[in-house]
């Protein structure tokens, strides 16, 4: 596929050195600032620090005799130690308790030793690196490798503030903790923080809050991994030094990111239950900058923890020949500013202490101060998703060629015959309709003109707003691959740390790579092209795979934008599409476009499959179910179809078909569409089998939420909604029998109200 790309003069190919990397390092590190003026200057932090007058921390864990009362609500009591600045949380009801630090019952046990032994003890955890050597490597470290202190705590209304200090590296962080009525959070506050002249990366606060060992305990961790995951609490594990880390809102591009083909966290979110009590953390404000941070037992210590990792630099590579490829990699010199970062620990009664108690939860935080509202009076069948695809090309000897797949006509034949089959609730997602199809994007009006042109494409929406059927256009407008809207990929393109502009490379391989556009230039171009969909009649924009998806830092000098700044632009989009248009779809997407959208696509069903990960869990479909519609993969792209089937059966999902006219087989040529199966003809049957049987199960509980879901038995799942309306997934090759309830083998079964088995 052709660009339109200048093509300046070539640079001679630069040889270099190791002393020529070292200075064109020395040059990157001190010199060069992407951000303009806005330069964070180091400090002298040496005269900051007053070691005479202050006790360092000491090793151990704190005397639980010590702590004193600092705040109570209706449900919770805050206990602290001023000594340690540790905490502890009660449950007034109860007496149950989660502490900052290890528990003491088992604290003898411990197997960690020397300095990690120490880290589990500190209230904080910092990672820093001498960025001016870009050799060097990064070192981790708590308050008593440190001889660190205490400065400035007070307590306060609602808790106490603190300031951590690390007099040796010459750190100081400052943090907050407070109680409401049922949960504590804690804060960092970025203004506050001192550097001398070591770079600060991240930092774990509180880390170890509400951590348990394995040794009688019945309890896991929940990661936000794909639709979710659990690590089972196991005692003598074998495996030694694995842990999970990823970004929250997935990678940077911008960043140095080593791939490992994990599932993206969509969700800021993580969570840790023993026994009878359980929390939930949601991280409130700052968590773009945020990673999930878990270790399982005899990872890290005996304890399984999970934490929040916030992140202040990150490693890239900087370029300094675009021919050779040669560079090196460094950290960014400024830190991630944000106003603060904030963890909530939702404390969990016995009832709710499990995952499903903390969906709850985080669905409550979405509704109550997410502005997130319930589906209110759905129709009485469940809808069901159909996408099109219009065009797409394929690459020529000299010019691509234009593969037509579905006309606007078409469009009006294939939602006719599935409302004639008795499929009323349609949605139509149509993909493909920009100019030259499916894989082109750029300069997306006039609707291309082969496969019906503005006027078919508005002929169709009128047919299909007859039949009460809503038509969303969908667009990915994070990719330019053509020029159009007047984009110049040097002067728009996203750039990276090193100022290259990024490039998305297909997995056809014959197709030529496309530029990432700047979030700052892609936001006009969305605001601009709003009146040509509002002109169509369209009822939303669907965005396929960029925007509520994508968060890349931008260093493009007219568009800079932090991740936090990415996010609030993807916000914006999003509320002024569904202010100009009425509702907004998007695949996938990370849930802080939660409160504008209508409709989640596609979302993930399954996890990365790591060694240490127990099982995957629909974590995020129970939060979502009641207050969002949402699809699985497309059915006709499963890899077992039976199996596959049940899960959206068991997650609560709604059915979901990409699909064209008669041309499909042509788009075996295509870039993008090569590996589909999309003639309508080849899957009209199933989909009536398909939606007949999802329509009988799901339909009467299409705005409850899920108060439960647990294994009955390898390989048995249960989903049970609000009102006692139940349905049991049994994936085994037997039938599954106890106490009067018979699920057959490769099926599944519905009750309504009554007691569980």
């Amino acid at each position: 596929m052709s660009k339109r790309r200048w093509n300046g003069w070539l640079i001679a190919r630069l040889v270099l050195s190791t002393a020529v990397l070292l200075v064109m390092g020395w040059i990157t590190l001190l010199i060069w600032n992407p951000w303009g003026d806005d330069v964070e200057q180091k400090v002298d932090a040496a005269a900051l620090f007053n070691t005479a007058e202050h006790v360092p921390y000491k090793a151990g864990l704190p005397n639980e005799q010590g702590f004193q009362l600092f705040a109570e609500s209706d449900r919770l009591k805050l206990l602290v130690d001023p000594a340690t600045a540790h905490f502890q949380v009660v449950m007034k009801d109860t007496g149950k308790v989660w502490r900052s630090y290890p528990d003491p019952t088992h604290w003898k046990d411990e197997k960690a030793t020397g300095t990690w032994k120490n880290q589990l003890t500190s209230p904080i955890i910092i990672e820093y690196v001498n960025a001016n050597n870009y050799k060097a490597s990064s070192v981790s470290n708590g308050l008593i490798e440190n001889q660190g202190y205490l400065e400035d705590f007070k307590q306060t209304e609602k808790g106490f503030t603190v300031t951590f200090a690390f007099p040796k590296i010459q750190f100081k962080i400052p943090i907050e903790v407070e109680l409401d009525n049922d949960y504590v959070e804690t804060r960092i506050k970025d203004a506050g923080i001192v550097e001398g002249s070591l770079s600060l990366l991240n930092v774990k606060l509180y880390p170890l809050f509400g951590a348990e060992p394995s040794v009688g305990q019945d309890g896991y961790i929940v990661l936000p991994d794909g639709s979710g995951s659990l690590i089972q609490f196991q005692q003598d594990r074998t495996m030694q030094q694995l842990t999970y880390n990823e970004s929250v809102y997935g990678p940077d591009a911008s960043y140095y990111y080593e791939y490992t083909d994990r599932q993206r966290i969509a969700m800021p979110v993580y969570g840790l239950k023993s026994g009878d009590q359980a929390f939930i953390a949601i991280l409130t404000q700052g968590e773009s900058f945020a990673n999930v941070f878990a270790a399982p037992s005899g990872s890290i210590g005996s304890s399984n923890w999970v934490t929040a990792e916030w992140q202040y630099r990150k490693r890239f590579y900087q370029s300094v020949s675009k021919s050779t490829g040669e560079g090196f990699y460094t950290y960014s010199g400024d830190r991630f500013n944000t106003d603060t970062r904030a963890t909530r620990y939702y404390l969990l009664g016995t009832e709710q202490s499990d995952y499903t108690g903390m969906a709850a939860a985080y669905r409550n935080y979405l509704i109550n101060e997410r502005g997130v509202k319930p589906i209110q009076s759905p129709r009485k069948d469940i809808p069901f998703f159909l996408d099109l695809v219009g065009a797409d090309i394929e690459k020529g000897l000299f010019f691509d060629s234009y593969l037509k797949a579905t006309s606007t006509d078409d469009a009006k034949s294939i939602v006719s015959r599935l409302y004639d089959s008795g499929i009323k609730n349609q949605q139509v997602l149509f993909a493909g309709w920009q100019q030259d199809g499916y894989s082109t994007h750029g300069g997306y009006f006039p609707v291309d003109k082969r496969i019906g042109g503005n006027e078919g494409m508005k002929s169709f929406i009128t047919f299909a707003h007859s039949l009460d059927i809503p038509v969303y256009l969908t667009a990915n407008y994070t990719l330019n691959t053509n020029g159009d809207d007047g984009f110049w990929w040097r002067r728009d393109g996203l750039r990276n740390m090193a100022g290259t502009v990024l490039e998305y490379k297909p997995k056809n391989h014959d197709q030529d790579a496309s530029d990432y556009v700047s979030p700052g230039f892609y936001k006009k171009v969305v605001e601009s092209d709003l009146k040509n969909f509002k002109a169509l009649g369209a009822d939303g924009i669907d965005f396929e795979d960029g925007i509520t998806q994508q968060v890349n830092t931008d260093y493009n000098s007219r568009y800079r934008a932090s991740r936090g700044d990415v996010v609030d632009i993807q916000q914006q989009i999003v509320q002024e599409t569904k202010e100009q248009l009425g509702s907004v779809a998007a695949s996938n997407a990370n849930f802080y476009a939660l409160d504008q959208l209508d409709h989640i696509h596609r979302l993930a069903s399954d996890y990365s499959y790591d060694v240490f990960v127990t099982e995957s869990i629909p974590f995020a479909q129970i939060v979502l179910h009641g207050l969002k519609t949402y699809t699985l993969e497309w059915s006709n792209l499963r890899d077992e179809w039976d199996d596959e089937f049940l899960r959206s059966i068991e997650f609560g999902a709604y059915p979901t078909y990409v699909l064209s006219g008669d041309h499909a087989d042509d788009l075996r040529r295509s870039y993008s569409l090569w590996y589909y199966s999309l003639n309508v003809n080849d899957w009209i049957d199933r989909i009536q089998e398909e939606y007949a049987k999802a329509n009988a199960a799901l339909a009467p509980v299409q705005d409850r939420f899920i108060t439960a879901h647990r294994t009955l038995a390898p390989g048995v799942k249960e989903t049970v909604y609000d009102g006692g309306y139940r349905i049991i997934v049994n994936y085994n090759e037997t039938d599954y029998a106890k106490d009067g309830l018979v699920v057959p083998a490769n099926n599944y079964v519905v009750r309504e109200g009554g007691t569980q088995p």
